[in-house]
């Protein structure tokens, strides 16, 4: 019995080290085959394609021989790339009009119209004694005369927050800011902004405070941000000056700055019609009532319930605002199916 496991087990073993001999000279083949076809640079070359039938490819400009639509030249990636193996692609679906209503599709014109950028910063009121300190550093060194001591204190003020404006406001000054250790007419809130809405902000612009209980208290004014960014909350502080002579704001408190800034006249995507997979930003847009094309968008700064669009849309065109999920199922459903078919037709 013994004799007959010792043999069953060698005959195990030996399969085993055969399947991984087999699997390594596969990998060896597979690795060389992509050095082969992937190393090599081919350009792009540009096709035809239907925006209804994607699995249609012409190599002539012209129409669908299937629905007629005018084709649409796209870059083919040779075969092997990276950019050739598109797991994010997507097709044109055609939806009629009973389906749209039982899966609730809803659509939206993209248009032109006021752009007003919203930010809500967390904040507190501040209770900032070692500023304070810094400001009577700065003023008792200007009185002395000593150059050297005043350029290193105003730098010490600006990498605390102060804004050159406020700086040489200070130097005109006896004595620094006491609403920073005390309630004043007026309170300083510090505010902390995102990495990413950073750029949107500027000095001037307008913020409303708002208590935690919801209730605003006034508008402020922006007077400085932080040149230094928090590397654990990757933000920056906002100073924002805050009428307080109703005496509501104290030292310490909790509140939510408001911070708005007017873009002017912008194009307008709805937020509801925008699919972000992280890799790309994409909405469906709307042809003839039916047909949904996928539409690659660049999207600038967000607003309260739109995007800016800065490319991949225009004025007065449709696209849809709800269902997304189930359209853009369908759209990489139908994609796969005509990647897998592989037809090509000249």
């Amino acid at each position: 019995m013994n004799a007959r496991y010792a043999s069953t087990k060698r005959g195990i073993i030996s399969a085993v080290v055969v399947l991984i001999v087999i699997a390594a000279i596969a990998a060896a083949g597979f690795v060389s085959c992509s050095h082969r076809h992937g190393g090599e640079g081919h350009e792009a070359k540009t096709v035809y394609t239907c925006p209804m039938h994607p699995q249609y490819r012409s190599d002539k400009p012209g129409t669908c021989p299937i629905c007629g639509m005018t084709l649409v030249p796209v870059k083919e990636e040779p075969q092997g790339t990276k950019e050739g193996q598109d797991k994010e692609a997507r097709a044109a679906v055609e939806i009629d009009s009973e389906r749209q209503q039982r899966i609730g599709v809803t659509t939206a014109k993209v248009a032109t119209g006021p752009a007003v950028a919203e930010i809500r910063a967390a904040g507190r009121v501040a209770f900032d004694p070692d500023l304070s300190v810094a400001q009577r550093e700065y003023i008792e060194a200007r009185r002395a005369g000593d150059k050297e001591i005043v350029d290193a204190a105003r730098q010490r003020l600006t990498l605390m927050g102060m804004g050159k404006d406020q700086i040489d406001a200070l130097s005109s000054r006896s004595k620094p800011d006491v609403n920073l250790v005390l309630p004043g007419k007026t309170a300083w809130v510090y505010a902390a902004v995102y990495e990413r809405e950073l750029p949107q902000v500027h000095s001037g612009d307008a913020a409303m405070i708002v208590l935690p209980d919801g209730s605003p208290v006034g508008s402020g004014t922006i007077r400085a941000i932080d040149p230094v960014l928090d590397q654990q909350t990757r933000t920056s502080r906002v100073r924002i000056e805050v009428d307080n002579s109703q005496g509501k704001l104290k030292p310490n408190m909790f509140v939510t700055a408001l911070l708005k800034r007017n873009l002017g006249e912008k194009l307008l995507v709805p937020k509801s019609a925008v699919i972000d997979s992280g890799m790309r930003k994409l909405v469906f847009m709307v042809h003839e009532g039916g047909h949904f094309m996928p539409r690659d968008v660049v999207l600038g700064p967000e607003l309260a319930d739109s995007y800016v669009v800065e490319s991949g849309l225009a004025a007065g065109e449709v696209v849809a605002t709800s269902a997304l999920f189930l359209i853009d199922s369908e759209s990489q459903l139908k994609a796969a199916a005509g990647a897998m078919s592989g037809h090509k037709h000249d």
